[in-house]
This record gives structure tokens, C-alpha cells and sequence, in this order.
């Protein structure tokens, strides 16, 4: 019986810890790049949502103005976008059928 192991197989073992190592060192790599990325979405959502809410504050602001100034005119744009509204889901529900 032949007991002699190859050079490659004896350095099999010295190979796999090499490989966790750089398999550990790419994952750390990969957790601080995503964590990164992640930060800086989530500023840019941040922001966003706190331009949306300042444009949703200034719209209503706007729009409080419009009615209080023309009341009735505001009231027949309302009734108008109203009915055009409920033409379309009506025209959309017809359709379906």
C-alpha cells in the first residue's frame, strides 16, 4: 500500500483557509458597501419626502387662498373635475363589461 500523499493534496488545507479568508474579507467588502449605498438612499428619500411635503404644504396654503378669494368659481371647478372624474370610471366600467 502506497501512503505517499501529492504536493497538491497536502496543500489543500493551506488553499481552503486562503480561500475563507478572501471569501470573509469580500464579504466585509460587500456589508460596508451596502451600507454605504443604503445611507445614501436613504438621504435622497429623506430629502425627497421633505420636498414633497413642503410642495404639499405650499399647495394647500395655495389653494385655501384660491377658494377664499373666488368661492363660487372654485366651487364650479370642483363640481366640473368631479363630474369629469366620475365620467371616466363610469366609461372605464362600461367598458369592462
Amino acid at each position: 500500500m502506497n501512503l505517499h500523499v501529492p504536493s497538491q493534496v497536502s496543500h489543500l488545507p493551506n488553499a481552503a483557509t486562503q480561500a475563507a479568508d478572501t471569501i470573509g474579507q469580500e464579504a466585509v467588502r460587500f456589508g460596508e458597501l451596502a451600507r454605504a449605498w443604503w445611507n445614501r438612499n436613504a438621504d435622497l428619500v429623506r430629502d425627497a419626502a421633505g420636498n414633497v411635503r413642503d410642495e404639499a404644504a405650499a399647495l394647500g396654503s395655495r389653494t385655501r387662498l384660491y377658494v377664499k378669494d373666488a368661492p363660487v368659481k372654485s366651487v364650479l371647478v370642483a363640481a366640473a373635475v368631479g363630474a369629469a372624474i366620475t365620467g371616466l370610471l363610469l366609461l372605464l366600467l362600461k367598458r369592462d363589461r
